[in-house]
């Protein structure tokens, strides 16, 4: 009978936690943790056309950059200068141990957007998100 009821709680928990984590309601607050070589949270959701406060931490012990691609652009094998002109929008140089924070514009168009991180060989690293706007 005990082991059924912490069984029973421990589920409970565990769905409740669960539940918690990953929302996808948009949101106007972007706050990441750049790591290396991840971003984390690593999927943002945020309505169409809204202004965006971001936050990053760079807890790594490199330079990050946390850049956003335009609508149906994908960086394929390495991050390029031309990739650079097609981003939608960026934070370059975040230095170890800094925070940095900002705004933006989110996007006005719906749809799911590439975000990477520009310094070499990192993108390789599998240091990627992706940015979804909603109406």
């Amino acid at each position: 009978m005990k082991r059924s009821l912490y069984f029973s709680l421990a589920l409970g928990f565990l769905l409740a936690l669960a539940a918690c984590g990953g929302s996808s309601s948009p949101s106007n607050v972007i706050h990441v943790t750049l790591t290396d070589f991840q971003f984390s949270p690593n999927t943002f959701t945020v309505p169409a056309g809204a202004q965006i406060s971001f936050t990053a931490v760079n807890s790594g012990a490199v330079e990050h950059s946390f850049v956003i691609m335009k609508l149906g652009v994908q960086v394929k094998d390495h991050f390029t200068d031309a990739d650079m002109q097609n981003a939608y929008w960026k934070q370059l140089a975040i230095e170890p141990g800094q925070t940095i924070t900002d705004t933006f514009t989110a996007p006005g168009e719906a749809g799911t957007y590439q975000i990477v991180c520009a310094e070499p060989g990192h993108f390789e690293a599998g240091m990627v998100a992706k940015l979804i706007v909603v109406k």
